[in-house]
């Protein structure tokens, strides 16, 4: 990973930083939700990718995004994602931005982010069995860096303000308690009824099958081939392809450089 900073001009309300893969699409859906009077009516007829800014795929001036496709609002923004390590986002983590961090379980992840390989010619064309992939994971080739470090990266700055941190196994078992939370920590006021419509729109399943929420839109120019953008959402499913040397060396790394710092993950639920 080139050592650089990443200078962006636009200024955000909130910015959700997450390893791909690892549930980014669920976390900006609510996140949406909760910052626009929880407007489902909006989110089924709006693409998300033009409800929030990626800031990965901003063009050089920071005013569009995908070659000029997508133009970004004058002065600032509401909502921005960004799949960047933490150390390149520091001009956001100076700020008082609020930031959201995801994270999901290495195994899952890791799994998840291989299918995504394969389907997706922009992460570089990668064709090859999970034992192929799992050499790239052991020599730090991957495009966003070592998963490891991305996750204790982002963890450094738990003592920020204005920060927090939702895990994708406990957005899986008690969804209505981290929508909760992060209510909260945008400072809305949310009745029983606005956490249940917010939960219904954003389980996996109807974000998987709704037009503007499952990413269909962006596969032909992405080049992304084969199965659905949005693929099982499960925990667990590791357990069907880490074979055990692969288990054992996840675990190994898990426990040097995550268990130390208080930073632990649900492998099953």
């Amino acid at each position: 990973m080139p050592t650089m900073i990443l200078v962006c001009v636009t200024l955000l309300n909130l910015m959700d930083a997450l390893y791909p893969c690892s549930g980014t699409a669920r976390i900006v859906e609510i996140a949406w939700l909760l910052m626009n009077d929880i407007d489902v009516e909006k989110a089924n007829n709006v693409y998300q990718t033009k409800r929030h800014i990626y800031l990965d795929m901003c063009d050089p001036d920071f005013k569009s995004v995908f070659q000029g496709t997508v133009k970004l609002p004058p002065g600032g923004a509401a909502l921005a994602k960004t799949h960047f390590p933490q150390h390149l986002m520091q001009e956001h983590t100076k700020r008082d931005t609020k930031i959201i961090v995801g994270m999901r379980n290495p195994k899952d992840n890791l799994l998840s982010l291989y299918h995504f390989y394969n389907m997706n010619e922009v992460f570089g064309n990668f064709s090859g069995s999970f034992s192929d992939f799992f050499t790239l994971i052991k020599e730090k080739r991957m495009l966003y860096g070592d998963i490891f470090e991305h996750n204790v990266g982002w963890w450094s700055i738990r003592d920020r303000p204005n920060t927090m941190y939702v895990f994708y196994e406990d957005l899986t078992e008690d969804p209505g308690k981290e929508v909760r939370r992060m209510a909260e920590f945008l400072g809305k006021e949310t009745s029983d009824e606005d956490i249940t419509k917010i939960v219904e729109w954003t389980t996996f399943g109807n974000m998987s099958q709704t037009k503007s929420t499952n990413y269909e839109e962006l596969k032909k120019g992405i080049k992304f081939q084969g199965g659905p953008y949005m693929r099982k959402g499960t925990v667990g499913d590791w357990k069907n392809q880490f074979n055990e040397e692969q288990c054992d060396y996840i675990d190994e790394q898990y426990k040097q450089s995550c268990v130390p710092l208080g930073l632990k993950f649900r492998f099953e639920l």
